[in-house]
């Protein structure tokens, strides 16, 4: 009872939260403006982020509470982490940030949640689990937020691996990560109420980053569920494969095309399915589809074949071989890699863009992609050809 109670109040504040927010956003034009690299047509609030963070964080610990559980380094460890990101999101929303500062604060967030026991229970030597847990971490924490490019995919993932998570910690009688896990499930979930396409709010950096903290911190325990067997760490690596999948592939396509990974395009796994002619929804579908199926295969392997090398090993050559073969037909696909020239403004407080200048990028953004010529560079302050 007490993890449904934990859901459906951390999916209440969101619903209750996000609204508010929503208008306060666009009171302090905290907004995500058009350009040729993005989807969406009109400015559109960030601070989503805020509203799922705050009512999982607060409806975790409220459920904590209510059984009495005692708090340890490991809760406020794992609750500080994850403000710690929130709060560099909110910076990098509001006026950018360079990759090096924030991959830094990244490995902060990471390190304090290790440090306060967020690795016991790891089948390594203590410095092999901090060196892979920073990676995981690090690397799942850029990957929602490469993600988080059309309506609702960053959510809908989020939602799905959390709870596939708290399958597994009720299956392994880990009530902390199930109450933790459950609650974030029904925050992305209620959020995704707002986020699914057309959306009217967007998680900024703050919330992409906020569920890659989370999912990447509870995942490691299904890794610790299994004591001294390292095959476990294929279990969270298969939950999170579309994550992992898409950063692959956009690093690759990049490096292949001489760029920046950090400059910003079209260029994602989910603008290549979109490229095949679905829709919006239907590209988040997809991804939903892939994402519940890998998640499954996961939970199944951890629950009823823990331990069993050959069993993990064929079914991770398996879902490597169907990734592989997928972003090879995706980067067949032709894409927007670079922005044409038209960047836009920073959600910022202090910056307020005319609105010549965004009635300008908005044109710009329903021409170009709409297929028609490029227009002229608009000279605003921007930072959104930056992901990481």
């Amino acid at each position: 009872m007490i993890f449904l109670g934990a859901f459906l109040l951390s999916m209440m504040a969101v619903l209750a939260l996000t609204p508010a927010l929503r208008g306060l956003a666009k009171h302090l034009h905290f907004l995500d403006y058009p350009n040729t690299i993005k989807v969406h047509k009109t400015p559109t609030p960030l601070m989503g982020g805020i509203a799922v963070a705050l009512a999982s964080l607060a409806s975790a610990a409220a459920a904590l509470a209510l059984i009495n559980y005692p708090y340890s380094a490991k809760i406020v460890g794992f609750m500080s982490g994850g403000l710690i990101v929130v709060v560099l999101g909110l910076a990098d929303d509001a006026n950018g940030m360079r990759p090096a500062v924030k991959l830094t604060g990244q490995a902060v967030a990471a390190a304090v949640m290790m440090f306060s026991g967020g690795l016991s229970g790891l089948p390594f030597h203590p410095v092999i689990s901090f060196v892979l847990g920073l990676i995981w971490m690090v690397g799942l924490m850029n990957a929602f937020n490469f993600l988080d490019n059309m309506d609702g995919i960053t959510a809908g993932i989020a939602s799905i691996a959390t709870f596939g998570i708290f399958t597994l910690a009720l299956g392994h009688g880990q009530v902390l990560t199930a109450i933790a896990a459950i609650a974030v499930a029904g925050g992305a979930l209620g959020f995704l109420t707002y986020n699914f396409s057309p959306a009217t709010i967007f998680l900024g950096d703050a919330g992409s980053l906020f569920l890659g903290y989370v999912v990447g911190a509870l995942s490691m325990r299904a890794v610790a569920y299994a004591g001294a067997d390292p095959t476990a760490i294929v279990i969270p690596v298969l939950m999170l494969a579309y994550p992992i999948f898409d950063a692959s592939l956009v690093t690759i396509a990049r490096l292949a095309d001489g760029r920046d990974v950090a400059q910003g395009g079209k260029d994602h796994s989910s603008h290549r399915l979109a490229g095949l002619g679905l829709s919006p929804k239907q590209t988040a579908a997809t991804i939903y589809v892939l994402s519940i199926s890998l998640t499954a295969i996961a939970v199944y392997l951890s629950l009823y074949h823990g331990g069993d090398l050959f069993i993990h090993a064929l079914v991770t050559l398996a879902v490597a071989g169907g990734l592989f073969f997928m972003g090879m037909r995706l980067l067949r696909v032709p894409t927007q890699a670079r922005g044409s020239g038209v960047p836009s403004p920073v959600a910022v407080r202090l910056y307020r863009p005319t609105e010549q200048e965004i009635a300008l990028l908005t044109a710009a953004h329903t021409r170009i992609n709409g297929g028609g010529t490029e227009t002229e560079p608009v000279p605003t302050h921007s930072r959104e050809t930056i992901e990481v």
